[in-house]
């Protein structure tokens, strides 16, 4: 069966940011609601606005070069699924995840069956706060790619060693788990942090141990198996050598009693500050915690939707 083409850039922005919560006061059990709030155009679910990235004047002259280059492909080879590829991910690069959504859609168009274009299109689709879409897109890939040889997927924004991390089975799982935290389905967020470290190539395998512990953590925490949800950050070595997720780290190290001045460092790690926030609600401090997610979404220019999620279904906060 074809996937569904999900709405392009227009109609995304009538319905954009959209998500349904509900939250039972154990901060376990989740659920769809039929009348959540949702987001208006340009928002987060709290109702700040979306601001164009603090790119650096090298950053940004960077990225607009990668576009540029990747309309030109698009306009010479228009009927291959790179070009569609490309486009829809510097887009993204440059925080237009509307555009990159409504490009992936136009190359699904084209070529239904691409689970490339699925994996991409269901991130861009969970940036734009469009989480039950982009779980969709996220399932029919796993479904397209599980007899299908597995390959790395190329970096748009290398790292200092140019080593991809990631395969396309192993991040279409990892992030489907990811996303799977936005609906309130922990149980599929632990299977799919636990896939995707089956599949993570060796070279990489600290690097995902890091941020997948940090998510099993959390959907532990969520289920209430508090012993299981240490046991997996205890586990994590105070040693690694990282690549890339040295964020990540710093949370696990701070979950794990091992990192000094944590909240000075927390202003630049939003992934810092976000686990800090979540530990005060373990914890039963919900006045601190509120306030930092708050803090937190308030500060990124494209907030941050892991934050929204909890002040959304947790605190109840409403768009202001």
């Amino acid at each position: 069966m074809a996937p569904r083409l999900w709405p392009g850039r227009a109609s995304t922005r009538a319905i954009l940011l959209a998500t349904a919560i509900g939250i039972s006061a154990s901060f376990g059990q989740v659920t769809l609601s039929a009348d959540a709030p949702t987001a208006n155009p340009g928002e987060t679910l709290i109702g700040t606005p979306l601001r164009t990235p603090d790119f650096s004047q090298e950053t940004f002259k960077r990225l607009s070069e990668d576009l540029a280059i990747a309309e030109a492909r698009m306009r010479i080879a228009p009927d291959r699924e790179d070009s569609f590829i490309w486009l829809g991910r510097r887009h993204g690069y440059l925080g237009n995840y509307e555009k990159a959504v409504e490009v992936f859609t136009q190359g699904l168009a084209k070529f239904p069956e691409s689970y490339r274009l699925l994996r991409y299109r269901a991130r861009h689709l969970a940036r734009s706060r469009q989480f039950v879409q982009s779980i969709t897109d996220y399932e029919r890939a796993a479904q397209l790619m599980e007899d299908l040889p597995d390959t790395v997927e190329p970096d748009g924004m290398p790292n200092a060693l140019g080593l991809p991390l990631g395969t396309y089975k192993s991040n279409i799982h990892y992030y489907w788990g990811q996303t799977s935290f936005a609906v309130g389905d922990y149980t599929t967020m632990l299977r799919g942090m636990e896939r995707a470290m089956e599949l993570v190539p060796d070279y990489a395998y600290n690097d995902l141990l890091v941020p997948t512990s940090l998510w099993r953590y959390m959907a532990l925490m969520k289920l209430g198996r508090r012993a299981e949800a240490q046991r997996i950050i205890r586990a994590v070595p105070s040693d690694l050598s990282l690549i890339e997720n040295h964020a990540y780290y710093e949370a696990v190290q701070y979950l794990n009693g091992n990192l000094e001045e944590a909240v000075s460092k927390s202003k630049n790690n939003i992934l810092l500050a976000f686990t800090i926030a979540m530990q005060d609600m373990f914890e039963g401090n919900h006045t601190e915690a509120q306030a930092r997610l708050e803090h937190i979404v308030k500060r990124s220019a494209l907030g941050f939707w892991p934050a929204e999620i909890e002040l959304v279904s947790t605190y109840k906060v409403t768009p202001q």
